[in-house]
């Protein structure tokens, strides 16, 4: 009776690892969510009209010019939702971070693209703003936070973001090194 039950826990077990092994990241469903709660969310409005999407890297990162100078790179799925964000803020740490900077290794900048995957030349600049880490916790890898703040494009059209929100952000494990 033991085999049995032992080969047939090794059989479920080598089916499993055989047919998650064979899967294709991109055949991965990425799930989309209404929900304004949940793990690694970011929600926003642009202009008043709500974005809901998840985070598709939170990770540290120093130039190699100041390397105990801790970054944090947020940047929203433009897989799962085409209107992305990435935020650069020059700390790793609880506390508000303002936005809008022009000196690209000093002072923290983000981003905002309407239509990630089809146009990047339409890209828009925080001109203010500011980003509020509430916790930044490096042992369960979570990111909690929220934002907000102007951008604006090369050619003046401005807008809005409002409401900005990181709820459970998965915190990549690694710091990254440029």
């Amino acid at each position: 009776m033991k085999c049995i039950a032992i080969l047939a826990s090794v059989i479920i077990i080598a089916g499993s690892c055989q047919s998650s092994s064979s899967a294709k990241a991109d055949e991965i469903p990425v799930p989309v969510t209404d929900k304004s709660e949940g793990e690694n969310l970011i929600s926003f409005k642009v202009n008043g009209k709500l974005v809901n999407t998840s985070g598709w890297t939170i990770s540290r990162f120093s130039f190699q010019s100041e390397p105990l100078q801790l970054w944090l790179n947020i940047t929203s799925n433009m897989k799962q939702e085409p209107r992305t964000l990435n935020f650069n803020l020059n700390g790793s740490v609880p506390g508000k971070y303002s936005l809008g900077g022009s000196a690209m290794k000093k002072q923290s900048h983000a981003s905002y693209y309407p239509n990630y995957l089809e146009d990047l030349s339409r890209s828009f600049s925080f001109s203010s703003g500011e980003f509020t880490l509430t916790q930044v916790d490096t042992v369960k890898h979570l990111v909690n936070g929220y934002f907000s703040g102007i951008v604006k494009n090369l050619n003046g059209e401005q807008l809005e973001i409002t409401d900005g929100k990181l709820i459970n952000g998965a915190l990549n494990w690694n710091v990254i090194r440029y």
